[in-house]
């Protein structure tokens, strides 16, 4: 009976260590680098949404519980790319007790554009903690038809 009860101990432990592995080596879950090119420390991935129209490119990411204040946003011609560092720090001193609590959240994504924008006229803004970027897209050269002969 007893070695019923450690096997299913046993049993348990192993899926516990296998969820948190698993948790662990997901890519949501990296190392990433940052604008400079460094690399820094583990970061998820928001949820993304990209959207095209005939005149803009428009990405949404969820950021939730950041502050505008923490948003590293750069847009170029082909590519969005979105930074989120944010850290705390708590200490508390009392008479026979202290104890410091750190705690660090972030967010990285950087994803190629479908169509070609014009990242100087790029518009953000940042509510209920969604990221909306409207990119205008460049007009479209003139197609030229071309006879076959």
């Amino acid at each position: 009976m007893f070695e019923d009860i450690f096997r299913e101990m046993r049993r348990l432990q192993g899926e516990i260590n296998r969820l948190f592995r698993d948790f662990w080596e997901t890519e949501r879950f990296r190392a990433l680098p940052d604008f400079s090119g460094k690399e820094t420390g583990l970061m998820r991935s928001p949820l993304t949404d990209l959207e095209e129209t005939d005149k803009e490119v428009i990405a949404r990411f969820e950021l939730p519980g950041v502050d505008k204040k923490d948003i590293q946003l750069n847009v170029t011609e082909n590519r969005i790319e979105v930074k989120v560092e944010k850290k705390q720090e708590a200490k508390v001193e009392k008479k026979g007790f202290y104890s410091e609590e750190r705690s660090y959240r972030g967010f990285y994504r950087a994803m190629p554009l479908p169509s070609e924008v014009i990242p100087e006229k790029a518009k953000a803004k940042y509510s209920n903690g969604v990221l909306e970027v409207a990119m205008p897209k460049v007009k479209s050269k003139k197609k030229n038809k071309i006879e076959i002969e």
